[in-house]
């Protein structure tokens, strides 16, 4: 029977599973996918979603969500595959960041995703609950390393600090490609939300990309679920770019299938 991985990104919003074959492609049958939102019962749903594909034979988690959440999802996928369920497999890149053990796991894996999509040094933002913006670079024998990058607040997070910060500010729902002069309060906000993020990236891009000594054709490659106010209107960066929205997924995948080689327990 063929080998079927299954990599969950617990987000802090959000939790998304995907399967894939063994040779390292997204499964295309029932099933395939589902994403959950992170303040549901998420045990159950995942444990319901488990239940229903008893074919998944090895799985690994990324998260960044409640502590509490994630030992529930542990506890689920502990249950349902036993050893198949890799606790802590690790990312495959060399780690420079003075204080590695602080770098968050998605940073990470999402790193080794693009690793794995552009096979040289870029730059990896992730427009999510926050904006993310790292350098990856890649050597000549092809491995990579992590070298750090920035941490941002993303349009949700801009939302929340406006309404709660400003007394006679109103809460907005942020849409991407805002024009910057707001002629009212409600598209001020968005404006600032929306421009001021994709201005934020910008410079962050060309910050951490002349830090990291990399070459201007070196590329961006985009991800996240709120990546759509990056790329409108006339974008965030000059670089060549590549939008990947499961790039987190992909570099969990192959750090998976890394553990599974490794160990002998399952084919690469």
């Amino acid at each position: 029977m063929a080998v079927r991985y299954l990599t969950v990104d617990l987000g802090n919003s959000q939790c998304k599973l995907r399967q894939w074959t063994e040779a390292g492609e997204a499964w295309s049958g029932a099933r395939s996918a589902a994403v959950f939102e992170s303040n549901q019962d998420l045990a159950q749903a995942v444990n319901a979603f488990l239940a229903e594909t008893p074919a998944i034979q090895f799985a690994a988690l990324s998260s960044v969500g409640a502590w509490d959440v994630e030992e529930a999802l542990r506890d689920v996928l502990r249950h349902a595959l036993g050893q198949g369920f890799r606790e802590a497999v690790e990312s495959g890149l060399d780690n420079r960041c003075r204080q590695p053990e602080t770098v968050g796991c998605d940073r990470l894996f999402s790193a080794r995703g693009a690793l794995e999509v552009v096979g040289q040094s870029c730059i990896v933002v992730d427009a999510g609950t926050a904006l993310t913006v790292d350098a990856l670079e890649v050597g000549a024998n092809g491995r990579g390393a992590f070298l750090g990058g920035a941490i941002a607040p993303g349009p949700k997070l801009l939302t929340d600090a406006l309404a709660t910060g400003g007394a006679r500010l109103i809460r907005v729902d942020p849409k991407p490609g805002a024009d910057a002069l707001g002629r009212h309060t409600r598209a001020a906000l968005n404006a600032g939300i929306s421009v001021g993020l994709q201005g934020a990236a910008r410079a962050l891009v060309l910050g951490v990309a002349q830090e990291a000594g990399f070459e201007p054709n070196a590329p961006v490659v985009l991800c996240g679920g709120a990546r759509a106010f990056l790329t409108a209107k006339d974008g965030f960066t000059d670089r060549p770019l590549r939008e990947v929205p499961d790039l987190l997924q992909r570099g969990l995948l192959a750090a998976l299938m890394d553990s599974c080689s490794s160990s002998k327990s399952g084919p690469r």
